[in-house]
């Protein structure tokens, strides 16, 4: 039985953002006078302990939002062309009630962050996305990712945002933010959850030139 996996957020992820009450506000970062955003990623991918590599060929966000106060927000990510190999063959992947054989839809929540070494970054929470590749079985990919802002940099002024999500094997190269870890996992039916992480970039194009505040 072949296991598959997949978020995307990903933007993001490429992307893929999302509200955190909890958080330490000595570490909130904000990007004011937008309000809402849409983006676009190159190829992306997704790995789990175990499990198929999923590649993306490109990522759409939409219906960015921006809440007041700029720190936090929500989106809706679309991952297009999505695809694993199995015994050498293309099988392609999608989401659950996809209208499309190979497009995995996600989204969520983000909160703006600064990391420990002062990196603007976002902590994006997924919404739980299941799914299919082959149509053999499903899997469930949830949990949240740190992604680092690479552009604008703090204090600077600009209409887009580059997100970048970075992994080392199965897991991401930024985990930790206020003492606690974060990252994905993926479950397929029957089994255990396992380890996963993303790699991609996204840029965000925001309806207003905004500068982000880490200070």
């Amino acid at each position: 039985m072949i296991k598959k996996i997949m978020l995307l957020a990903l933007a993001a992820a490429s992307f893929a953002l999302f509200a955190l009450p909890a958080l330490a506000s000595a570490q909130e970062i904000h990007l004011d006078t937008a309000a809402t955003f849409t983006g676009t990623g190159g190829a992306g991918s997704l790995v789990a302990e175990g499990e198929p590599t999923i590649t993306c060929e490109s990522t759409e966000v939409n219906n960015g939002t921006i809440s007041t106060g700029g720190t936090t927000g929500t989106m809706n990510l679309d991952f297009k062309g999505c695809h694993t190999s199995v015994f050498g063959l293309t099988a392609k992947c999608h989401t659950t009630g996809s209208a499309a054989d190979n497009t995995v839809a996600s989204g969520g929540t983000f909160h703006l962050i600064k990391l420990a070494n002062g990196s603007p970054a976002v902590l994006v929470t997924a919404n739980t996305t299941v799914v299919v590749c082959a149509g053999i079985s499903n899997t469930h990919v949830e949990g949240s990712i740190i992604g680092t802002i690479t552009s604008p940099a703090c204090e600077a002024s600009s209409s887009t945002m580059t997100l970048n999500f970075t992994r080392t094997g199965f897991t991401q190269d930024h985990e930790l933010y206020t003492g606690a870890s974060y990252g994905l996992t993926a479950t397929t039916i029957g089994g255990s959850a396992k380890p996963a992480a993303l790699n991609t970039e996204v840029t965000l194009n925001a309806d207003a030139v905004g500068t982000l505040t880490c200070t």
